[in-house]
This record gives structure tokens, sequence and C-alpha cells, in this order.
């Protein structure tokens, strides 16, 4: 499916997918808003955001150059450039890998345990079942 960005005089994105609103803005960040970690994808022309961390998971949304979103937390997957880190966007609940997004220089917090957004995706859920964790 693919997302296209609608900027509105605000400056949040509002995501939108063929015939169905996902359920997720990516308002613009106020980066000193505490705990809050804000990522921005620094690949293009679109980043491929999937239902597990890693490359061959199935796509759930796409997000081109210099659109930002909360991160929630990271994982360990597959390797890209590298980089085995992969990060929960909250806002269009999927994973990215670390090496296409920028976090400012903010230490990014593991999904390990409790605190795992989308538990499902180990047992490959998360795309048929999406996490629909309130934040």
């Amino acid at each position: 499916m693919r997302i296209a960005p609608i900027l509105a005089a605000a400056g949040a994105a509002t995501l939108l997918t063929l015939g169905n609103t996902v359920a997720a803005t990516a308002a613009t960040p106020t980066h000193d808003s505490g705990g809050v970690i804000w990522v921005t994808v620094v690949s293009g022309p679109d980043l491929h955001v999937r239902d597990q961390p890693n490359t061959s998971a199935s796509i759930v949304a796409e997000l081109p150059y210099g659109s930002q979103d909360r991160v929630e937390c990271a994982t360990w997957g597959s390797t890209v450039n590298g980089n085995p880190s992969w990060y929960w966007l909250v806002g269009v609940r999927g994973w990215v890998s670390a090496a296409y997004v920028d976090t400012g220089g903010r230490h990014v917090p593991s999904c390990s345990g409790t605190s795992d957004p989308c538990p499902q995706w180990r047992d490959g859920d998360c795309h048929h079942d999406p996490c629909t964790r309130n934040h």
C-alpha cells in the first residue's frame, strides 16, 4: 500500500491510503517534549515500512524523504548497511531500518519484554492484525 503525505497549513502530515485512512498522523515534532523521540526519513525516494523488522517482511506503508514520525522503541532485525537496529514507528504502526532514519542523536530504548509495542510481529501476525496500542 502506498501512503501519500498531505501537508496541512500547520505542518502536520496526514497519512492516507487508497480508499482507507491509516489510523496515524505524523505531527510536527516538538523535540523538547520529554521522552518523545522523533525520526526523520533520510532515505529516498520512499522508505518502506514493514510489518516485521527485516527486509523480507511485507511492506505496510511507504514514507517519503523528509517525513517524520514518532519512534517508540528499537529491536534487532536484518542488517541494513551494517546497522541491525529497527524502529517501531507509532504513526504508521510499522518497522523501519534505523539505517534510513535520523533520531537527531537521541537514544532509542529497547522494545524488550512488555514494552514491545507489537509483540505479534514475532509470530508474523502484525500484518494481519495491526497493533493498535493506544498512545
